[in-house]
């Protein structure tokens, strides 16, 4: 039986989070990032631990692909934006089955074009060529926008939006570059997403859980 995390190696390890078989691999680089261990794992402790503890290199490499590409976004508004995106990447790779790193680079230009269009004054959205960057373009819209009860959308300043949005897009840009994988950005995003909610004392995200919650940063 293949593991249920990649679908590609066979399942050998007992998941108690999963209830299925799923691969070393897997239960190395994923545990308490996409899988809710419980603490009585047998896999968190003894000569398994090593596979999440002391991961140095791996967690500079996460911080290379995205750290460079906050230094010029401002620290009140837009690098928390890029933040809570990168946050919420994990839920939204969830939703929308077979997301990689193309397709989400596509879908952060089409809304950056939308944006940059909004910001003239013309509204437009423009489109996409396939369905799956279209559910990730409504997804990632959906993060940035809320309807108050009188109808009225609050959102970020389409100015800040923008950049934050260029500056994920480069991001995503670099590590298809580095040929490291069709998802290689997204398994770094949901890396992060896990320590970050580590560092702030909450759960680890679960592995296919409803969505993170949509944050927004207010206008002036």
């Amino acid at each position: 039986m293949s593991c249920p995390l990649c679908a590609r190696r066979k399942g050998k390890r007992h998941c108690p989070a999963k209830g299925e078989l799923i691969c070393a691999a897997c239960c190395g680089s994923k545990r308490r990032v996409e899988v809710a261990c419980p603490d009585d794992c047998p896999y968190l402790t003894g000569s398994h631990a090593g596979a999440w503890d002391g991961r140095e290199t791996e967690m500079r490499r996460d911080a290379r692909r995205v750290g460079p590409f906050l230094e010029a976004l401002d620290e009140e508004e837009e690098a928390p934006l890029v933040l809570m995106t990168i946050a919420s990447l994990p839920a939204i790779r969830t939703r929308v089955r077979g997301l990689d790193d193309a397709a989400l680079h596509q879908a952060l230009g089409a809304l950056a074009k939308t944006v940059a269009t909004r910001e003239k004054g013309i509204l437009y959205e423009h489109p996409v060529e396939d369905g799956l960057t279209q559910a990730a373009v409504r997804e990632l819209s959906g993060l940035y926008e809320v309807k108050e009860e009188d109808g009225s959308i609050v959102r970020p300043r389409d100015a800040s939006l923008l950049r934050v949005l260029e500056a994920l897009q480069k991001a995503v840009e670099s590590t298809l570059r580095e040929a490291s994988g069709p998802s290689a950005f997204l398994d770094t995003a949901t890396r992060l997403a896990g320590r970050m909610l580590a560092e702030a004392g909450g759960p680890p995200p679960p592995a296919a859980e409803p969505p993170a919650p949509r944050l927004i940063v207010p206008p002036e």
